[in-house]
């Protein structure tokens, strides 16, 4: 896959040019961009498997780390969509990538945009669930609220697959672009900025619950990450005439969309994640601290991924659970529900508020 200016490309620049498109020929701009956002997924991928591996340390647990993954995965699926419809690399010498229904509409629509704005979304629904229903979001009401979201993104792409190409995507060799049809693109943003207005509504109605943590500005992030990649997204898809043929345009859009994802990615799972890797003890002292101050014990276990609640009344030595060596975190939250039954003495620390 070559980012040179060679003849072919600048065949294709001249082609693009008789049929009134001015295109920027694919180069090393678009090469780094490839490397940048594809570095920061590799870094992301390390930090998402240590995040499931320690996804019992209570702090981690409440972010529901395995959908926070899946979301990891389709923002994946999104920016290697990005890559193959973007005009960021050549589509011609891969019969894969001249599939513009399965890069367009199931990378980057169904596994890509849809999935991300639907996992933001699920994760917002969790807190109104819990904090403003005041009702477990367990059992049934996980099963059902994820059911129907793949379901409903299996449906779309399927639909959009068996559909004539005319009426979605298809591949155009002359300028090696995916071009895809204006009102199947207006269908799919309609379905992002559906999804956006759910979770806007479910922020408003939570507009004064109390929470513990960083959750509100989790919320408003997930809400602001939705509102600008949307917004972009449908700038460059339906007010500009070919915006891959643009460097600017292409690049500033892969740029936009996948630092709009990490963005709301880290606001929700870094904190956690950090004091989980430096200071794991200590973190999780000032968590329960958090919670018995002020009485939210219940609204939290809610969100952890089990069925306990914290209502046991066995000792566990913490000494022997909240060591960092990887063997014994499955009693992580075992420690926690007995320990807010029957708080140990702790030594200093700095978590401390008071």
């Amino acid at each position: 896959m070559s980012f040179a200016f060679t003849p072919e490309e600048q065949l294709r620049v001249t082609l693009a040019q008789l049929a009134g498109i001015k295109l920027d020929p694919i180069g090393y701009v678009d090469l780094s961009t490839v490397i940048v956002v594809g570095t920061i997924y590799a870094l992301q991928f390390i930090a998402v498997i240590y995040q499931l591996y320690n996804r019992n340390y209570p702090p981690l647990g409440v972010k529901n780390v395995p959908l926070m993954a899946s979301l990891y995965f389709g923002g994946l699926a999104w920016f290697f969509g990005d890559l193959f419809t973007s005009g960021i690399v050549h589509l011609s010498h891969s019969p894969v990538l001249r599939s513009c229904k399965f890069t367009l509409i199931w990378l980057r629509a169904c596994l890509g945009a849809y999935y991300v704005a639907a996992m933001f979304s699920l994760r917002c629904f969790s807190l109104y669930y819990v904090f403003y229903r005041g009702k477990a979001f367990k059992g049934t009401i996980v099963y059902v609220s994820v059911g129907i979201t793949v379901l409903s993104i299996a449906l779309f792409g399927i639909i959009s697959t068996v559909i004539p190409t005319h009426l979605t995507t298809h591949y155009e060799p002359l300028i090696d672009m995916c071009n895809t049809n204006r009102n199947y693109i207006i269908a799919v943003v309609v379905v992002v900025w559906s999804i956006a207005s759910f979770t806007a509504v479910m922020s408003w109605r939570m507009r004064n619950v109390p929470f513990c943590f960083n959750e509100r500005i989790e919320m408003l992030t997930s809400f602001v990450v939705l509102i600008i990649a949307g917004t972009l997204n449908t700038i460059c898809l339906l007010g500009i005439k070919v915006y891959p043929a643009s460097l600017g345009w292409r690049t500033g859009l892969v740029y936009a969309n996948h630092a709009s994802i990490s963005i709301g990615y880290w606001v929700i799972m870094g904190e956690a994640t950090y004091n989980c890797i430096f200071d794991r003890e200590g973190y999780l002292q000032y968590w329960i601290n958090t919670l018995k101050e002020v009485d939210m014990e219940r609204q939290y276990a809610y969100n952890v991924d089990n069925e306990v609640t914290l209502n046991l009344v066995e000792y566990t030595d913490p000494t022997s659970t909240m060591v960092n060596d990887g063997t014994t975190h499955n009693s992580d939250r075992k420690w926690l529900e007995n320990a807010i039954v029957h708080p140990p003495v702790f030594p200093s620390n700095p978590y401390n508020k008071s």
